[in-house]
């Protein structure tokens, strides 16, 4: 490998020789210590690769055999430097070329904003503008980091931006702040089921229930109403006696009635009831290794079939098919379908489970039943399992009763 490239370096050529007994002109060349490589005899004709600075010296040695020689290629890198230097205007205005392009990339040209949506880009180039950022600035010039802190500073509504150059266009990447309603509706939370309540935190509004109350789906259970009140003592001096005597021992004096968005925890200890049931002996379909495979063509609603039977021979039976289509010729689609339909026969089994297997069974059956109406934060406090059908092994089934005492969240919004 590095013989062939330094051979590129230095130059070769590549000779045409004709004339009688060539293989005697190859021994005199190697003989006089001559470099010669991919030597190929065509006719009368010899072509050699010879090193660059071997050529004058082996043009005596054939001229006194009188072979003729010529030369067929040059190679390497100092053909190819000639061939730079005679087109040099050329390569002058490829060089111009490719400068003229590196100088202009170094200027601003175009300038794009991406992302607006109630914000108008005439607000967004009014700022550049301003900034001094405009087609034919160079990009060099731009602080992109203090012209994004800038531009959220100018305009409040964005909510991130990211400003970046793509080839010579100064992209605006930006995010708008949404806006979030901010008028609250005042509302009440009520309770979604009937329960006792076992804990209540009162973040907004008043509440109507305290713990260890009953209550039945629907009630108010935290107001959206709240009194303000102030101290007696703060408003004595504005208040004349005889409302001081009105308001008796009363602590506070109503000053304001307002309705807020009520806000709470609501807890409350619910019994659930739901039922399970397993039979002592399930019966249930195997399939067999009897069978039989019919294949059908159906174009369009008829059906032809080919072999096998048309029906299924089995009184109990699995269908298995197999729908293949013909390939579409020419953008034409033939409505003709290949059907294997393989009818196997099936067996009824009964299996008896353990009298055991079958309770737990039924067990997981009734308390999943309560569980898929209650919120996965729920806990149970407390569980009663009763055997509902005590002749279940003569009458092969198992029912169970089962009774929950759960503590979930009960309230629900009521505006």
């Amino acid at each position: 490998m590095l013989k062939k490239l330094y051979t590129l370096v230095e130059g070769y050529l590549r000779l045409e020789i004709q004339g009688a007994n060539l293989e005697k002109c190859i021994n005199i060349l190697m003989r006089e210590g001559f470099k010669l490589w991919d030597i190929i005899r065509i006719g009368d004709r010899l072509y050699v690769n010879i090193r660059l600075k071997d050529f004058k010296n082996i043009r005596p040695h054939l001229r006194r055999t009188r072979y003729k020689v010529r030369i067929n290629q040059k190679r390497g890198l100092p053909f190819f430097f000639t061939k730079v230097l005679n087109r040099r205007f050329l390569i002058i205005g490829l060089i111009f070329l490719v400068l003229s392009l590196y100088t202009l990339s170094s200027f601003l040209f175009f300038i794009e904003i991406q992302g607006t949506k109630e914000i108008e880009k005439e607000e967004i180039l009014e700022f550049l503008r301003e900034a001094k950022i405009r087609p034919g600035v160079l990009k060099s010039s731009i602080p992109l980091e203090d012209l994004e802190k800038a531009l959220i500073r100018r305009v409040p509504r964005i909510a991130w931006v990211n400003i970046h150059f793509s080839g010579t266009t100064l992209i605006v990447e930006l995010v708008e702040k949404k806006i979030v309603d901010s008028k609250i509706i005042p509302s009440d939370i009520v309770a979604a089921k009937a329960g006792i309540i076992s804990k209540l935190i009162v973040l907004k509004g008043t509440p109507m229930v305290e713990e260890g109350m009953t209550v039945k789906k629907g009630d108010l259970l935290i107001s959206k109403e709240v009194f303000i009140k102030k101290e007696e003592e703060e408003v004595i001096n504005k208040e004349d006696e005889e409302t001081k005597e009105e308001e008796g021992n009363d602590r506070g004096i109503l000053v304001k009635k307002e309705e807020v968005k009520a806000e709470g925890i609501i807890k409350a200890r619910i019994w659930y009831e739901g039922y399970g049931e397993a039979k002592l002996v399930q019966e249930y379909e195997q399939l067999t290794d009897n069978s039989k495979t019919s294949i059908i063509i159906k174009f369009k609603d008829k059906k032809i079939n080919l072999k096998g039977p048309k029906s299924s021979p089995y009184t109990n039976f699995k269908v298995v098919e197999e729908v293949k289509s013909l390939p579409k010729w020419r953008n034409i689609d033939l409505p003709i379908e290949l059907v294997t339909r393989r009818y196997i026969k099936v067996k009824k089994v009964k299996e008896r489970i353990d009298l055991e297997m079958a309770k737990q069974i039924a067990k997981d059956d009734a308390v999943e039943s309560i569980l898929q109406g209650v919120s996965k934060e729920a806990i149970i406090l407390n569980s009663k399992l009763k055997l509902i059908d005590l002749d279940g092994e003569v009458n092969n089934i198992i029912r169970i009763k089962a009774l929950l005492e759960i503590e979930e969240e009960i309230g629900v919004r009521k505006e």
